[in-house]
């Protein structure tokens, strides 16, 4: 039996396909269960993030596994083989080992050192677990990664800097604009990116903060996570109208398609008059239909 490692992430794809290979959370469970279900396989782990969508794997023999994780991919994103094959990575025993390791020390992450896909590798072995999905061999696996990924954050220097892709939107947005002191900003999402958009918000520009705002589809998680660092709490129904009053739009909420299309936009930028409007989306899939920067 081998491990072996197939997947594609930011470096190997186009962002609009990448979107389209992306598991949410709530079906992960069920593409577990399909995943193991196929004659080659083993064991499995689904690591599914912003940055990448990989199938760990226990198997005997290697092309058949190779085809039988492809035909899932495809039966997962409803794409034909084809249209993603070009774009696949495929390591195979030590290569495989090499591979996650880097992945959980932030090596291969869009943001170096990045801090989150750790919390992301434990989670995707915590759910093949629960499932049943993950045997001796990836358990062993992944909690040799785990120990690197701890390790390469403590005994290097990799995590020195802009170490989180939330951390990475607040840098941009304060690239473009020069500062976000007496700003005001609304950030779209109370998950992990956005609680640490949130936090980065409230570390810039100590002596004039940026106003925040928060709103997200639970309303007592953006009541909650407004109200840690003094901000005010927004309806999702609200926020194409809240637009035409903010300078800046973080957003990350972890939904499974656009959330706001152009048409959905339009009204709250029109009374903007000509006010521009910085927008960050670092979810993938993408919160904001993209020709709403056209």
């Amino acid at each position: 039996m081998s491990v072996v490692v197939v997947g594609l992430n930011h470096r190997t794809v186009p962002l609009d396909l990448l979107e389209r290979m992306t598991v949410n959370e709530a079906r992960l469970p069920k593409a577990l269960h399909d995943l193991c279900s196929r004659d080659e396989i083993g064991e499995a782990v689904l690591l599914s993030t912003c940055n990448r969508t990989e199938v760990y794997a226990v198997v005997e023999r290697f092309h058949p596994a190779y085809q039988d994780i492809r035909n899932f991919l495809s039966d997962l994103a409803y794409l034909p083989p084809d249209a993603f094959s070009d774009h696949l990575y495929t390591h195979y025993d030590d290569e495989a080992v090499e591979h996650l390791f880097g992945v959980a020390a932030g090596l291969d992450s869009a943001v170096l050192g990045e801090s989150e896909i750790l919390g992301q590798v434990k989670g995707a072995w915590e759910l093949a677990q629960s499932e049943q999905a993950a045997g001796p061999s990836l358990n062993m696996l992944f909690r040799h990664a785990l120990e690197v990924g701890k390790r390469a954050r403590t005994e290097t220097g990799i995590a020195r800097h802009i170490t989180s892709v939330a951390q990475a939107a607040v840098a941009m947005a304060t690239e473009r604009l020069g500062t976000l002191a007496g700003t005001r900003i609304l950030v779209l999402g109370a998950g992990d990116m956005g609680r640490g958009m949130v936090a980065a918000l409230a570390e810039a520009d100590a002596a004039d903060p940026p106003e925040l705002l928060v709103a997200n589809r639970t309303w007592a998680k953006a009541e909650e996570l407004a109200a840690r660092v003094g901000g005010r709490a927004v309806h999702v129904d609200d926020v194409p109208s809240v637009l035409a009053d903010v300078d800046v739009l973080l957003t990350s909420t972890g939904a499974s398609s656009i959330m706001f299309e152009q048409a959905d936009l339009a009204p709250g930028l029109e009374r903007r008059s000509g006010r521009p409007l910085l927008i960050v989306d670092i979810a993938v899939p993408r919160d904001i239909d993209p020709s709403v920067g056209g």
